[in-house]
């Protein structure tokens, strides 16, 4: 009944600050939510074993998937947690689903992958057809090397190009910081003097589409699952927003006020694009929408 009443409470929060959440997209999976953990945890393992031939394969984990004829590769033994992994790539009723309408793709779009992971998200936007080219931005070096070795296995290197670099809003270094909550960190912008052990690279895509001649168009994509610096994302591709309205798929879940703080900022922007928000968190200390979609088409 907390869980429930907090849910409720948040719906309405975000419907009084900028209207833009239909009692439907907020209640995507709702049990989750508000019932306890352990039931849908449950449920996951189950599913984990229905979905997935999992065998070590080197110093990482190889999950295959053949109903979807696609491999990643994942750096520890996988648990239940996995199963919300596949399911979010597969399940448009899974509200992190990023690729559900208002964005339409086709197999003429760029998608820009900030935060690949393991990259099951670029592998299934190629194999469904969704597009003709992924740039995958990895600044773990292990993930950039178990997503490289997933495009080998699934014939997808030459489609896939990988950055093993972070994104934010200034280009440079950075190292992501924890916050107060374990579900929030942001980028720590560090000078070009300092020598910090844990720095990455990092750059704006607006600086990348610079210097690769790239134009993001309303036919291509932004998705970002980017850790707490998902409004960093987006503040740094302000041109390619502002100029050209590529499509927008962002996590909002990460930070309490991201999700307002992003539709104000687009409406901003990119008036004319039309926006959705998506679903409750259930992994967070606290409710808070999961996802954010704009798209002009």
């Amino acid at each position: 009944m907390t869980q429930l009443f907090r849910s409720w409470s948040e719906w309405r929060r975000q419907q009084s600050l900028h209207g833009q959440f239909p009692f439907g997209d907020a209640t995507m999976q709702i049990g989750r939510v508000i019932l306890p953990a352990r039931l849908h945890s449950a449920a996951a393992a189950r599913r984990l074993t229905s979905e997935a031939e999992i065998s070590p394969n080197g110093d990482a984990w190889e999950v295959r998937l053949p109903r979807h004829n696609l491999s990643f590769f994942w750096p520890s033994e996988p648990d239940h947690n996995l199963h919300f992994v596949i399911e979010q790539e597969f399940s448009p009723a899974n509200p992190h689903h990023y690729t559900t309408p208002p964005i339409q793709l086709s197999p003429d779009s760029t998608v820009l992958d900030v935060g690949a992971c393991e990259g099951l998200f670029a592998f299934r936007v190629l194999r469904e057809h969704l597009a003709k080219r992924l740039v995958c931005f990895e600044p773990s070096a292990t993930m950039a090397t178990l997503l490289r070795r997933g495009a080998e296995a699934n014939g997808q290197t030459e489609q896939i190009t990988v950055e093993p670099s972070g994104v934010g809003n200034q280009t440079g270094q950075a190292r992501m910081v924890t916050g107060d909550n374990p579900d929030a960190g942001h980028l720590e912008y560090l000078s070009s003097s300092g020598d910090t052990a844990d720095a990455v690279p990092v750059t704006t895509i607006d600086d990348y589409c610079k210097s690769e001649g790239l134009t993001l168009g309303p036919g291509d994509l932004i998705k970002a699952d980017a850790e707490g610096a998902d409004l960093d994302v987006l503040h740094g591709a302000e041109s390619q927003i502002r100029e050209h309205a590529p499509q927008l798929a962002i996590t909002t879940y990460h930070i309490d006020d991201h999700a307002e703080r992003m539709i104000e900022w687009l409406r901003e922007v990119r008036p004319d694009y039309k926006l959705r928000l998506k679903g409750l968190a259930f992994w967070t200390t606290r409710p808070r929408p999961v996802l954010l979609q704009a798209s002009t088409l």
